[in-house]
């Protein structure tokens, strides 16, 4: 299928995760706010396929595009940082000042001075050209604020030299919080657009893309804490009044079990 018809597609599904302004209006805090610790280093991101993936291309032989790494979405570090022993230059982009100050703090604390580092502050298709081009292109868990893929997945394509790997929720991050859509607020939420359809995007811009999927295990057995019950929360529009109906909500109907997709695809070296 056509690129444009895919990626017009997936900007529709997007918006349809908009809130009914009515609801919207009630909630105390942003149903989108993003929280640094979120996007930050850990152990099980460690261990993930996707840091093994990168580390993978990384070590192929590419001339001068070997051990640097541009991480679009950055977040507070929770994939490139992981990375340091294996770079020399690293370049992190983020449209968000709070992620970028969580970045370079955590940064600083691991006294990395052989490692080159760049904070680009912006998002990535103004700041692309400023970014530049790295061996590895990594981008994660962004793709679902990206209402146009199809020019933003090209420039990541562009600025790689070796390839780009690319980590993203099969179904969309909020998709966890439908259930309580429909027991607070009696409203079906959209499920889609999903992992899948973005690599038949990238497969439809002409690249020859891999993937797999895996297990978010940071979930896995998490029991009910103030942590979620605050989350779902806030995600639904709800009151710190319905916390204890929150909480057990969650304890007879817990969230479901989120899967990650990995694409990546490499260049003609």
């Amino acid at each position: 299928m056509d690129s444009r018809v895919l990626c017009q597609e997936w900007q529709r599904l997007l918006e349809s995760w908009a809130i009914p302004e009515d609801i919207l209006s009630q909630a105390i805090a942003s149903p989108w706010r993003l929280r640094p610790e979120s996007f930050a280093p850990s152990d099980i991101r460690a261990t993930s396929p996707t840091i093994a993936k990168i580390r993978e291309l990384l070590s192929l032989p590419s001339g001068l595009a070997a051990k640097s790494v541009l991480d679009v979405g950055c977040g507070a570090g929770g994939i490139s940082l992981l990375l340091l022993d294996e770079l020399v230059s690293l370049t992190a982009v983020d449209v968000s000042q709070e992620m970028l100050d969580a970045f370079r703090q955590r940064f600083s604390q691991l006294d990395k001075t052989g490692v080159n580092l760049r904070l680009v502050h912006g998002s990535w298709l103004e700041v692309a050209d400023t970014a530049g081009r790295a061996g590895v292109v990594v981008c994660a868990n962004v793709m679902y604020n990206v209402p146009d893929p199809c020019e933003f997945i090209l420039r990541l394509n562009d600025a790689a030299m070796t390839g780009v790997v690319i980590e993203i929720h099969e179904s969309h991050p909020h998709s966890n919080a439908n259930g309580a859509w429909k027991h607070f607020w009696n409203i079906d939420r959209p499920r889609g657009p999903t992992g899948g359809q973005l690599l038949k995007i990238i497969e439809s811009l002409g690249i020859k893309a891999q993937s797999l999927t895996f297990p978010r295990n940071a979930y896995l057995a998490r029991p009910v804490n103030e942590e979620m019950v605050e989350s779902i929360r806030e995600r639904v529009c709800l009151s710190p009044s319905m916390d204890a109906q929150i909480k057990e909500f969650l304890l007879q109907q817990p969230p479901e079990e989120p899967t990650t997709r990995l694409i990546w695809w490499t260049k003609d070296l």
